[in-house]
């Protein structure tokens, strides 16, 4: 039986190929009509026919030779030149207001005053200044001796003495200092005058004080800004936007840190102020230099001209004519009324030919998809109907040329990427776009139908949800408006923009709703696995998850965990993950019919296992696997999903009760078959990560259970699962990579690691280790 089906699938393949050559050339070549019209040639409007050079020949394109030294003007950039006298006035200007304000906080001196002391004290000079100091001094007689050379009685004299005070008075109040400088300069606002007043008279006390003074610093940081502010160049147009800049983000005055940081923010706005009053505009529009340099390169630009060589193309049909081209279509003479539309047969053969190569691509490329012939008839069906779609435009563009654009091209990539995946889907882009091409001969609608055929396959490729799907619709829909009117605007010119946009959107969401109306009927017809049929079955309201739900509450639960990890584990390595996630939500369906004797359905009872002989216990965990494939097909889950409820877990050995029989009956009387189980080994990436995952939550769980969970422990058991079943060669048959497996395993540990983190404990829940 199985060489008698090798046998008709070769058969079958090579007859579907044939005959879809043969429907696609008919639908596309009965019934096209030769109509040979006149030639007229207008420019700004659609050439009727391909004009090509029959010899060469050069002409001036004026438009273009204008259009570029009016490029070559545009692209000089305007010329600046920058006022010194700006710059200096605004340095000078700055400069004056710390001259004003310092002469303003100068000490006016005084003259000098004398002090008398009173008779009998020591005389005392004091002179007082910015640093008082006091000196005294006592004029003493000195003794004198008599003739004789004896000492006689020494006499001190007291004297009035005076002592002179030089005091320098403190400057003017701050407050007249500050209305001072107002009506002096009155466009700077007061809390800036109060602010640097403040610090030059704070520095009189810190100078005293023998302590840092930071007027000139000030007065630094502010011509240090504007000197910025104007090498940057400030045109008259910016400068209020360049002014309002400096005051709403006053500059960081690092020089002045050691202020008090209420003085320093004051400090900081009031330079701001300063500096934005005074600075001028130094950088003006020079018209004169523009222009002339504008002139220069204009002139330097040589005539622009076009050359049509022998064989080349002037002009496609349905393209606008420029002058150019009229101009070169004039000159060889080729307005003659000379049609000449491609013979039927050679139709017939180009379309057969695009047929082959699509048959090619999909035997080398979708190799899983031409093993099965009803999948090839299915291809073959939608190329025919790519071509009778094609013949559309014909029929419905006879007055308006926009209505070639509700050509229904997304319908084929909707259908494709469902059916047969993302890279079978860009092949059905090619006998659309060229069916497209042999029936209408309109580059528009060609580049039209190829774009839209391809729009949706990315935004269907990848959804996980209903919701998703719906939004692919529109966002298909919505992206057909402008890929119409772009194609309208090139090829068509200007006014067929707007009824080509609404005619493409009518397109697309025509499109969308046919193709979710016809692709459960199709999917149904032909057995096929569509993301439509994954969505209903990861709902929660399929009868089979009710069923496992209700009768293994604690293998649902493992179900829908395994089923998170398996799906963001295929993402991670390019697999399908609504595949994956509803293979894993199925994968243990068999569980369901003898559910208490499954550890994780096992609450408050006893574990029957304790009773039964190993061998037993391993033929009841093994059937599980036969029986969920009974009630897959009872269900009706598609053969793609059921795959995992054989795959799962492959040949692996059932090591609890292997252990256990070796420890009743000895190692020589077990045999290691008698304990594996007798599924098949995975293959697609989908079935690698639900036997993964399966495998690494289930111990995980265990884990959690007898200890607290830490991420370095989760991790170190991840890597021991994967390891044991790469060791037991359970992956050999598989497609998947050692890098893929080690994304898979990072996956894991981040998904396991969230759901197992170690929980606070709650105080006052006697008999709870954790909660969440």
């Amino acid at each position: 039986m199985p060489l008698l089906n090798r046998v008709a699938s070769g058969v079958v393949r090579p007859l579907v190929v044939a005959a879809t050559v043969i429907l696609a050339s008919l639908i596309l070549v009965v019934g096209h009509g030769e109509e040979v019209a006149p030639v007229e040639v207008v420019i700004g409007q659609p050439s009727p026919q391909t004009f090509t050079a029959d010899e060469p020949v050069q002409v001036v394109d004026a438009e273009a030779t204008t259009q570029a030294r009016v490029d070559a003007a545009d692209a000089v950039e305007e010329v600046y030149t920058e006022d010194p006298d700006a710059n200096t006035a605004v340095l000078a200007n700055i400069q004056s207001f710390f001259i004003a304000a310092e002469e303003g906080s100068a000490p006016v001196y005084p003259e000098d005053t004398t002090e008398t002391t009173d008779p009998g004290e020591p005389a005392v000079t004091t002179t007082s200044s910015t640093e008082a100091t006091t000196t005294t001094s006592t004029t003493q007689a000195p003794a004198t001796t008599g003739g004789d050379g004896d000492s006689t009685t020494t006499s001190s004299t007291s004297s009035t003495t005076t002592s002179t005070t030089t005091t320098l008075p403190p400057p003017l109040p701050r407050e007249e200092q500050v209305v001072l400088l107002r009506d002096e300069f009155p466009l700077l606002k007061t809390e800036t005058i109060v602010a640097i007043v403040d610090v030059l008279n704070d520095d009189i006390e810190r100078a005293k004080a023998g302590e840092q003074q930071f007027y000139d610093l000030i007065e630094s940081e502010a011509l240090s800004l504007a000197g910025e502010m104007l090498n940057d160049g400030i045109l008259a147009s910016d400068l209020d936007r360049v002014r309002s800049g400096i005051v709403t983000r006053p500059p960081t005055l690092i020089l002045l840190r050691d202020l008090p940081e209420e003085q320093l923010l004051e400090v900081e706005a009031a330079v701001a102020d300063l500096v934005a009053v005074n600075l001028q505009a130094n950088t003006f529009y020079d018209e004169t230099a523009t222009q002339s340099e504008r002139d220069v390169q204009a002139a330097a630009v040589t005539e622009v001209t076009v050359s049509f060589l022998r064989g080349q193309t002037i002009v496609d049909g349905g393209e606008l004519v420029s002058e150019v081209q009229y101009d070169a279509i004039v000159e060889l003479g080729l307005l003659e009324p000379v049609v000449e539309t491609p013979p039927l047969r050679a139709m017939a053969a180009l379309a057969g030919l695009v047929v082959i190569v699509a048959a090619i691509y999909l035997w080398r490329v979708g190799r899983d998809h031409w093993q099965k012939p009803k999948l090839v008839v299915l291809f073959g069906l939608l190329v025919v109907i790519a071509a009778a779609a094609a013949r559309l435009p014909e029929f419905i563009t006879r007055d308006r040329v926009e209505l070639g654009f509700l050509l229904p091209a997304a319908l084929f990539g909707y259908l494709a990427a469902h059916l047969f995946g993302s890279r079978i889907a860009l092949l059905i882009a090619l006998p659309v776009g060229a069916f497209t091409a042999l029936a209408t001969q309109d580059v528009a609608l060609v580049v039209f139908a190829i774009t839209a055929t391809l729009l949706p396959i990315p935004l269907v490729s990848s959804i996980s949800t209903r919701a998703q799907l719906n939004l692919a619709v529109v966002y298909s829909a919505l992206l057909h408006v402008p890929l119409a009117a772009a194609s309208a605007w090139w090829f068509y010119g200007t006014d067929a923009i707007g009824w080509s946009s609404v005619f493409g959107f009518g397109s697309g969401v025509i499109s969308g709703v046919v193709a979710l109306g016809v692709l459960p009927l199709v999917a149904g017809l032909f057995g096929i696995t569509t993301t439509q049929t994954l969505l209903d079955l990861t709902d929660r309201n399929h009868p089979a998850l009710r069923l496992i739900e209700e009768e293994a509450p604690g293998t649902f639960n493992h179900s829908i965990v395994v089923g998170n990890l398996a799906g963001k584990a295929a993402r991670a390595i390019g697999g399908n993950p609504l595949l994956a996630q509803a293979m894993a939500y199925y994968h243990d369906l068999g569980k369901t019919v003898s559910p208490h004797y499954f550890v994780e359905n096992q609450h408050g009872v006893s574990n029957p296992h304790d009773d039964l002989p190993p061998e037993e216990s391993a033929a009841i965990i093994r059937s599980h696997v036969a029986e969920g494939l009974r009630l897959a097909r009872q269900y009706r889950i598609p053969p793609d999903v059921t795959q995992a409820i054989l795959t799962h877990h492959g040949t692996s050995l059932m090591r609890y009760f292997y252990h256990k029989g070796v420890d009743r009956y000895g190692e020589d009387g077990v045999n290691p078959v008698d304990y594996r189980h007798r599924g098949r080994k995975p293959r697609s990436k989908e079935m690698v990560v639900v036997m993964l995952a399966d495998a690494s939550e289930a111990a995980t769980r265990s884990m959690v259970q007898n200890e607290d969970p830490t991420s370095e422990g989760i991790r170190l058991l991840v890597e021991q699962i994967i390891a044991e079943k790469v060791a037991d060669g359970q992956l050999e048959e598989s497609e998947v990579t050692f890098g893929e497996l080690t994304r898979i395993k990072e996956s894991f540990v981040d998904a396991l690691i969230g759901y197992y983190h170690t929980r606070i404990p709650y105080p006052g829940f006697p008999g709870t280790r954790s909660a969440s």
